[in-house]
């Protein structure tokens, strides 16, 4: 049987080749520090009685000599490995010759990968077609390699968002539809959809009462409803589809299930009327209100049920892809789930960079409440779902600075060396810093070759 033999474990068999060692092989953080470390002085010093620092310094001189290696450095008693492009050029021209194989593998992790997951108060918009595409990437990456996936969508369909979408389609049916004299509301979402949306509610209700405040929450559900219709077409147009659409507002019924367990694990305590997460003793810069004054749960509570149905579906791991404006609630989540009971290390967040906008060459900042966003189909039109690459490009008054997209449909090797690999012609050089960081998506995935291997 043929099997994948990775990069790394190709480096692994060189290094213990020469060394006659067995090696820890590891990809550093920062690319400056080369493609691969090895601690192994550390592991030498007690036996041959020296420090680690001169065992690096003295193998740095005999790996240099590996043909494989541009350069060896020794950092501190860490061994830094930067590989040849002549050698990265063989492994994409093996990856090119083995097509669709390439990287195939088998691995019975399961993982439940969430992202997207915005709020269906309106249209996707340009900040979501990043994380769309960043999770997408590494879900068939991952499925390539062998990893059990679910994928998850998040519908925060609970909370005051939903209510003010109510609020906004009453007022945009009201004023724009039924030509009425109405108060602004004080908070609204505005924007053109918003008005399409109450238009298009008043044809599916077909009785002008239907914006009356008795009716606000049969508004809000509709227009949630069509804009989660909306997000699916979205998606599915740049060929992203779920496994999972979870929502809050049914996971709210249990609740009170998450709540007593935390405060079983002694995880919450009561102040000043209101219920609070002890998340300062993980680091946190202080604890986090769960549950208000007026007995109603914060958004952090909205979180911390969900990640208690997501943990009691015994997954290997959990992968979040958030926006960085999310940044704060890393920590507070993985204290909830410590004191729910689970393994905070099974949850790895990730973070990703939020979109530049730039109008009459100044910077610009998107909101739905105010109505003043790029619709993700809008780009999609503009630029279509299979594009490559980084552009810089406009729609009618905006610019978009330095974009990248990449759809991935196979294989994936760890240094982005093959993003996608029908784009690479045979032999040619490539070097890493041409891609946007967007995609370090190299600490996640192995690196990996298509080098048979004896049965």
């Amino acid at each position: 049987m043929r099997k994948n033999i990775s990069v790394k474990e190709k480096i692994k068999q060189i290094l213990q080749n020469k060394i006659q060692q067995e090696i820890i092989l590891e990809v550093p953080k920062k690319r400056e520090l080369g493609d691969f470390a090895t601690p192994i002085a550390f592991s030498l010093a007690k036996k041959l009685k020296k420090s680690p620092i001169k065992i690096a310094e003295d193998l740095v001189n005999e790996l240099n000599t590996i043909s494989e290696f541009e350069k060896v450095e020794a950092v501190r008693g860490f061994i830094n490995i930067y590989i040849t492009d002549n050698f990265i050029n063989q492994e994409i021209n093996l990856a090119l010759k083995s097509g669709l194989n390439f990287g195939s593998a088998e691995n019975n992790e399961k993982i439940l990968i969430e992202f997207v997951s915005a709020n269906p108060t309106g249209p996707l918009h340009i900040g979501h077609l990043r994380g769309a595409i960043y999770g997408d990437g590494l879900v068939r990456l991952g499925r390539k390699l062998g990893y059990k996936i679910d994928t998850e969508y998040y519908i925060n369909d609970a909370g005051r968002q939903i209510y003010l979408l109510g609020v906004s389609l009453q007022y945009a049916g009201l004023k724009y539809i039924l030509n009425r004299e109405i108060k602004e509301p004080e908070e609204y979402y505005r924007g053109e959809y918003i008005i399409d949306l109450a238009k298009e509610a008043y044809q599916y209700f077909q009785n002008p009462n239907c914006f009356d405040d008795e009716n606000l929450e049969k508004l809000a559900v509709f227009g949630k409803d069509k804009m989660m219709e909306e997000i699916r077409s979205n998606l599915k147009n740049v060929n992203i589809e779920f496994d999972n659409f979870v929502s809050e507002k049914k996971l709210q019924e249990n609740w009170e299930t998450a709540l007593n367990i935390l405060e079983k694990n002694n995880g919450i305590y009561k102040d000043k009327n209101m219920l609070w997460l002890k998340s300062k003793e993980f680091g946190d810069e202080f604890d986090r209100v769960i549950v208000r004054e007026n007995n109603i749960p914060t958004y952090l509570a909205g979180d911390i049920v969900y990640h208690y149905n997501k943990f009691s579906r015994n997954y290997d791991k959990y992968i979040n892809i958030w926006g960085a404006d999310h940044h704060g609630y890393i920590t507070r989540v993985k204290a909830a789930i410590k004191y729910l009971g689970f393994e905070p290390e099974k949850l790895e967040i990730i973070l990703t960079q939020m979109v530049s906008l730039l109008k009459d060459g100044q910077p610009y900042k998107m909101s739905k409440r105010a109505g003043n966003f790029i619709l993700m189909r809008d780009v999609v039109d503009e630029v279509g779902a299979n594009f490559k690459g980084q552009a810089s490009f406009s729609i009618p008054m905006f610019k978009f600075k330095s974009l990248f997209f990449a759809k991935v449909e196979f294989g994936f090797p760890e240094k982005e060396i093959i993003l996608l690999p029908l784009s690479l012609k045979k032999g040619m050089s490539f070097k890493t810093s041409s891609l946007s960081p967007e995609f370090e998506i190299s600490n996640k995935i192995s690196f990996f070759s298509t080098t048979p291997k004896s049965p």
